[in-house]
């Protein structure tokens, strides 16, 4: 190479050459960054929630005793407690409504009917119907139920036959509360529409438990009660009388009333028959095939809410349904102050309390088990936390059978336990008895068997199962499904021809109970119960003492 040509060479710096790969290398970047493309997928589950359930048993109960009165001295049966218990008289009701068995006049309801599991909100009402449960609303508006349902009578476009076509529907039978302007509470029924030219059919409506000084509202718009289809019409319910309205239409007609007004609490038992099971003859060749349910709004298309009580009705009586005013009750630990108390016995502390027993007395407690929530096995449960002889009189060291340090109370106090169907306090005929007169020690002795967990209880009869003898898992023991309503009978003697002067001043005091657990994942053998597990509003237990 020349000098000339040496002198003409490229020369560049190690700086220069650095910045000048990096120049290129950013372009490069630059470039990938615009040619570059993905496919991309992306798959989420947001919000995932795991909530444990419950299980709840709610216990409430009526107790009466045959024994002096403590008013008037005079021995007979008469109430002692009741829970829930709203007046103190010691009969069971929840807001004025009656459930319990016991007293002169019997109920529309009885103590399964009680809304214990419910939780509806203020201003709802707890409606059930073929086992299951709502909480609906009134509908609301500011004219008279007169004014709503819209009835025309004789020389209307639409004769005979509501025309507020937002509470009817063809081929169904509607039923709602409505409440006015002024607070006014009215239940209201509304078969098929008039629109409806195939329609027409017939209905009969048996109505239980309706207040008093309520009535229907007919045609003419006054307030009457109608029974009959003679038409014989009288002021107002009496009370816990049925009462029934038979109905029937042709095509192009509605037919229906409405019952009012009603005060704050009550509870009623609606029962209907559709079509050829209506007691008159249907008028048209139409099928009511529906009931149904409005809750909230103003009607159809109105806000209302529509529960399809049943579907397909052919001819038959359909229901009943229940309607209450009030809904809940307390148990455990939640129960309320003074409880066993009533106006006839205003100092009692535990459930049962005698102190003063003679042979012959005799008392029953008829307990109403409410399972709320969830499936379950049940036992009822109780043990013996004292007895005494309480010295020894001398007509008791003379008397026959008299033992030394032997509490005889415990062994002529006979107890009987059943499965109270009715509820009504009463051992009924072909009501299924689990233990039949066997002391009180016995019993006692056989509700603190299985761990304490006691005597296991049957949720399906249909099967034999022995309570006392068979094991608490025995595949013929079945749970208490959710929602439902048992009553077990406890009944206690002292019999007046067997007992002596032996018994004299001795006393016992005793815990009863009742235990759950979930039937999910269990065969019924159930878990020991710690001994200081009381009233949790699973298992309750209640102190009791009872002396002579």
């Amino acid at each position: 190479m020349s000098e000339e040509d040496s002198n003409n060479t490229f020369e560049i710096s190690r700086r220069k050459t650095l910045a000048a790969l990096g120049t290129i290398g950013a372009a490069s970047a630059g470039a990938g960054l615009g040619t570059s493309a993905w496919f991309n997928d992306t798959e989420s589950f947001e919000n995932n929630t795991i909530s444990a359930g419950d299980l709840d048993l709610k216990v409430d109960w009526q107790q009466t005793y045959n024994g002096p009165h403590p008013e008037t001295g005079e021995i007979g049966w008469h109430p002692v407690n009741a829970y829930p218990d709203t007046d103190g008289d010691g009969l069971q009701d929840l807001n004025g409504v009656r459930y319990s068995g016991a007293g002169d006049v019997d109920p529309v309801f009885d103590a399964a009917d009680i809304p214990g599991c419910c939780d509806c909100e203020e201003g709802e009402y707890y409606l059930t119907f073929g086992g299951e449960s709502y909480c609906i609303e009134p509908l609301s508006g500011v004219g008279s139920v007169e004014d709503f349902y819209d009835y025309v009578g004789t020389g209307g476009a639409v004769e005979y036959s509501s025309q507020n076509d937002a509470i009817q529907r063809e081929d169904a039978s509607v039923i709602f509360l409505y409440e006015d302007g002024d607070g006014n509470l009215s239940l209201v029924f509304v078969n098929d529409a008039y629109t409806n030219e195939d329609g027409g059919s017939a209905a009969s409506f048996t109505i239980e438990g309706a207040p008093q000084d309520t009535g229907w509202l007919v045609g003419d718009g006054e307030w009457k009660v109608k029974d009959d289809t003679e038409g014989d019409l009288n002021q107002g319910f009496e009370q816990y009388e049925e009462w029934e309205i038979d109905w029937a239409w042709g095509p192009d007609r509605t037919d229906g009333g409405a019952i009012g007004y009603f005060e704050d609490d009550f509870a009623i038992e609606i029962s209907p028959s559709f079509n050829g099971a209506a007691d008159r003859d249907q008028l048209g060749s139409g099928q009511i095939e529906e009931l149904v349910v409005l809750s909230g709004g103003s009607g159809l298309g109105d806000g209302s809410d529509e529960i399809l009580l049943r579907d397909g009705i052919g001819d038959e009586a359909v229901g009943p349904i229940a309607l209450h005013s009030a809904c809940g009750i307390e148990s455990g630990e939640e129960l309320p102050e003074d409880v066993f108390t009533s106006d006839l016995y205003p100092d009692q502390e535990h459930l049962i309390e005698f102190a003063d027993l003679k042979p012959g007395d005799e008392g029953e407690v008829t307990f109403s088990l409410h399972l709320c929530d969830n499936p379950g096995y049940i036992w009822m449960n109780g043990q013996l936390v004292s007895a005494s002889e309480n010295g020894v009189t001398e007509p008791e060291a003379a008397a026959e059978g008299e033992e030394e340090d032997v509490v005889e109370l415990l062994d002529k106090v006979e107890v009987t336990l059943w499965y109270d169907t009715d509820c009504d306090n009463e051992l009924g005929d072909e009501e299924e008895i689990i233990a039949d007169g066997i002391p009180l020690r016995d019993a006692l002795d056989a509700l603190s068997q299985n761990g304490g967990l006691g005597i296991p209880l049957d949720g399906d009869r249909s099967t034999e199962f022995d309570e006392l003898e068979d094991a608490a898992d025995d595949e013929n023991r079945d749970p208490f499904e959710n929602s439902t309503t048992q009553c077990i009978g406890f009944e206690w003697e002292l019999p007046g021809e067997e007992v002596g002067n032996e018994i004299q001043t001795d006393s016992a005091v005793f815990d009863l109970g009742f235990y759950t657990e979930q039937a999910r994942h269990n065969d019924g053998a159930g878990q020991s119960i710690d001994e200081n597990d009381t009233q949790d509003g699973d298992h309750g237990t209640d102190e009791n003492g009872t002396g002579v």
